[in-house]
């Protein structure tokens, strides 16, 4: 037999706990990754000469990254810009003006605020590590922590 007590704390329970759970943090789909991004993180650097450089496929190379999808690997290329679809959802790094003509690679909103703004990437040579997945026929890597991208210092 239940005491009161025990009955309203089961019925306060119900009422708080879905409460709560609404209020856990989520990412701000409605932020650009540029305002929550990472104040303190710090992309790796690694040197053009380096071996994970010198053996990664180039981000044109779609044909010997469809054989990769599934698996982990590594491309490399210039960033030649970011696009962020309406919601800021998520933020694609793109190594050709024509994004179909080399690899992307996708950060989503709930790693926005792992990684330092992203819009600091345009114009620069970085190194990508993580698993070839297929999207829509076309391979990419979705980074959900910044050691997958590393800066290739020129």
């Amino acid at each position: 037999m239940y005491t009161r007590r025990a009955v309203l704390l089961t019925a306060l329970c119900a009422v708080v706990t879905p409460f709560s759970l609404a209020q856990e943090a989520k990412p701000d789909k409605n932020k650009p990754q540029s305002e929550v991004a990472s104040k303190t993180a710090k992309l790796a650097t690694v040197k053009p000469g380096d071996g994970s450089v010198t053996q990664a496929l180039k981000a044109s190379d779609l044909a010997g990254a469809k054989k990769l999808v599934g698996k982990d690997g590594t491309f490399e290329g210039t960033v030649t810009a970011l696009f962020a679809p309406k919601g800021n959802g998520l933020v694609i790094l793109n190594f050709d003006k024509n994004y179909r003509n080399a690899l992307t690679a996708v950060v989503r909103s709930k790693s926005f605020a792992a990684f330092p703004d992203l819009k600091e990437l345009k114009g620069k040579r970085v190194l990508i590590t993580g698993k070839f997945e297929d999207y829509q026929g076309r391979p990419e890597v979705v980074l959900t922590k910044p050691e997958q991208l590393k800066l290739i210092a020129e």
